[in-house]
């Protein structure tokens, strides 16, 4: 009975956790260039439950089979698949069409992201709206004003603008890329970026969620029937061991 609760408790743990990953996706189904997560679990390592000191059995140690103690959360997914461009007009919008990322300059050091909304901070150069620095081959981005234009390979040209190319880069497993917030990612594991090969940049234009907001309230709300149906195995066990120890115990007493 204890087992059982156990189970069920780690069942509602892991129905949580996943809702706040589903909640996540759904907060952010209009941020530009952010990718869904998932989460993916697995079961606990069955264990062998040994039959000991038991009479009927000769040999002390035969096994009485194996016993899982429930669920636990393994790791999260993120999906990088394309999302929706949007046309936007503004010169400072940049999408990108592909596999590749844009590499950013912050205090913790390079970055990379798939938001294109950027803008010109007031010394010319093209900023996140974080004020992180875009990065080019050459360095930051001096545009001068947002009259420029970015071809399809990512140079960089305009009256006031330095040219330049915009670093674009891809990974070979994005596996190893881990959010850190503000839309932006770092690499895990030793990966490294090489240049992007697959991939255009379309000027005006931005990138929206891959959320499917009505795929996620669905998952939602089967994780809330799932996170209802272990609520209701927790009360029944603690009710079935509330019996055993007040009513049976006094029975036998």
């Amino acid at each position: 009975m204890v087992r059982g609760l156990y189970t069920a408790a780690t069942g509602m743990m892991v129905q949580r956790d996943k809702m706040d990953v589903v909640t996540n996706n759904i907060v952010n189904a209009e941020t530009t260039g952010f990718k869904s997560d998932t989460l993916q679990t697995s079961a606990f390592s069955a264990v062998m439950l040994k039959r000991i000191n038991d009479p009927n059995i000769s040999i002390v140690g035969t096994d009485a089979g194996p016993y899982s103690f429930g669920t636990h959360v393994d790791e999260l997914n993120t999906d990088f698949s394309d999302g929706t461009l949007e046309q936007t007009g503004r010169n400072t919008d940049l999408a990108i069409s592909g596999n590749g990322f844009f590499v950013v300059e912050t205090p913790a050091g390079e970055r990379y992201t798939r938001s294109g909304n950027f803008t010109v901070d007031s010394q010319g150069y093209l900023t996140t709206a974080d004020g992180n620095y875009v990065l080019g081959s050459n360095g930051r981005i001096f545009t001068g004003d947002d009259q420029f234009s970015v071809a399809a390979d990512g140079t960089v040209t305009g009256d006031k603008a330095t040219t330049d190319q915009l670093r674009l880069v891809s990974f070979a497993d994005t596996g190893n890329l881990r959010k850190q917030g503000n839309n932006l990612y770092y690499t895990y594991g030793g990966e490294q970026p090489q240049a992007a090969a697959n991939c255009t940049v379309r000027q005006g234009m931005q990138e929206n969620s891959n959320v499917s907001v009505a795929d996620a309230m669905v998952d939602m709300l089967t994780l809330y029937r799932k996170y209802e149906a272990c609520q209701k195995a927790v009360t029944t066990n603690d009710q079935t061991l509330d019996l055993a120890a007040n009513k049976l115990g006094r029975l036998g007493g």
